[in-house]
């Protein structure tokens, strides 16, 4: 009896620790928008409403940055840039205590841009062995792999980018690359526009996809996309192009829409249920994904007006609504099989970062650093607007413990409830 209890006690022990490490792996935020780009953490918990002594610790950058940081364990990784010095920056962060545990500079040549794009604008993205970074320039887009300790691990370079606003797309992991995009503007350019994957462990090129160039270069971030019966796709979203599904492994073309976006596009696709969500300047669309094909459909489900479709911000899909975080400071909700407006408001001021979603709650930053809380529901339910004290692009994060803001020149963590 005594040896069965001791085995229940024990064995007690170890599920609770394994319980434990598997949640503490939900917090890993490896990209834009997390993991699957979504924007949904269902396991964390941030407050509503906070005080200034609810932040466990608040740190200075040098330079600027709009880039959004990345998580992994107890670090956080956060790139700035000095655009004057043509000087790039990329930290390591303790999270517990916000003290800087390294930090890595490098050199980045000139890029024309518009006045709110910055060097620092694309997210990096981590995984369990490295952390990935990308700093596009005129002369060369290079991309960079180091370990959580900061050792360099390797460098790809590739030809640059020649736009009149810069750069700005991040970067996206799948099990056995990274992935970016290369868009070049064909009034300033005389190079090739391209998407590109590269093998995570190596740095080698695994497939680049040219392109054709638009007007307008994208900033859109792709999705991937995993269905049980078909390979997994990356969703891309240009001007140039349209909206395509790309063969993940190989760097096919599954599908494309390619006269879906007249003009540029700068959030990034979403996709939930058969349905992809993507906008442009001036209009979203809500198509259909045929999972049995795996091609989306010839025609759109419907358009959204202008006025309930974002141009920067990524909108974000919770259980069966869609909502929609505008440029100018209005927020929508729409039920997302069928466009149904259920609410439009306009909380605080105009925004370019992009919602998530936390326990059930909407924390996005306006233009000028204030945090507006929305609970995720068919009513309009306004929760919070908290000042940060600086201006911001950045997408709020999730850690182990608390919620992780970025301004321009500031790192902060709000501590879990």
């Amino acid at each position: 009896m005594e040896f069965s209890n001791k085995y229940f006690f024990y064995s007690s022990l170890l599920l609770l620790l394994i319980g434990s490490a598997s949640e503490a792996q939900t917090f890993q935020w490896t990209r834009f928008r997390g993991s699957d780009g979504l924007g949904i953490d269902t396991h964390g918990s941030a407050p509503v409403t906070w005080e200034s002594s609810d932040f466990r610790w608040k740190i200075t950058l040098p330079g600027k940055g709009n880039a959004s940081p990345v998580v992994w364990g107890n670090t956080v990784f956060i790139t700035s840039a000095d655009d004057e010095k043509d000087m790039g920056y990329l930290f390591a962060i303790d999270e517990r205590d916000g003290k800087i545990l390294w930090q890595k500079e490098f050199n980045v040549t000139d890029l024309s841009m518009h006045e709110n794009n910055n060097l620092a604008a694309a997210t990096p993205a981590v995984d369990e062995s490295h952390i990935y970074i990308i700093w596009y320039s005129k002369e060369k887009t290079n991309l960079t792999a180091l370990a959580h300790d900061g050792t360099l691990q390797w460098q790809a370079e590739f030809g640059g980018i020649e736009t009149r606003h810069g750069g700005g797309s991040s970067l996206m992991l799948t099990d056995k690359y990274v992935v970016f995009t290369r868009e070049q503007e064909e009034e300033f350019s005389s190079l090739t526009s391209s998407w590109v994957a590269v093998n995570k462990l190596t740095g080698q090129t695994a497939w680049e996809l040219d392109r054709e160039s638009a007007t307008a270069n994208s900033f859109s971030t792709p999705l991937l996309v995993n269905t049980d019966t078909r390979v997994p796709q990356l969703i891309f979203a240009s001007q140039a192009h349209g909206l395509t599904g790309v063969d993940s492994e190989t760097g096919e073309v599954l599908w494309e829409r390619k006269e879906m976006f007249p003009t540029r596009v700068v959030a990034s696709p979403v996709y939930s249920e058969g349905l992809i969500v993507a906008c442009r300047k001036g209009e979203a669309v809500v198509c259909d994904l045929d999972l049995k094909t795996n091609q989306a459909a010839d025609s759109v489900r419907y358009f959204l007006p202008r006025n309930l479709s974002p141009y920067v911000p990524t909108p974000i899909v919770v259980g069966e609504l869609l909502f929609l975080f505008m440029d100018n400071g209005t927020v929508a909700c729409v039920v997302l099989a069928t466009g149904e407006l259920l609410w439009k408001e306009r909380p605080a001021g105009a925004m370019y970062g992009s919602p998530i979603c936390v326990d059930g709650n909407l924390y996005c930053i306006t233009k000028a650093g204030k945090v507006v809380v929305i609970r995720a529901d068919s009513t309009y339910q306004l929760l919070g607007i908290h000042e940060l004290g600086d201006g911001s692009f950045s997408t709020p994060v999730m850690g182990g413990t608390g919620m992780v803001f970025r301004t321009f020149s500031q790192l902060m963590l709000l501590i879990s409830q």
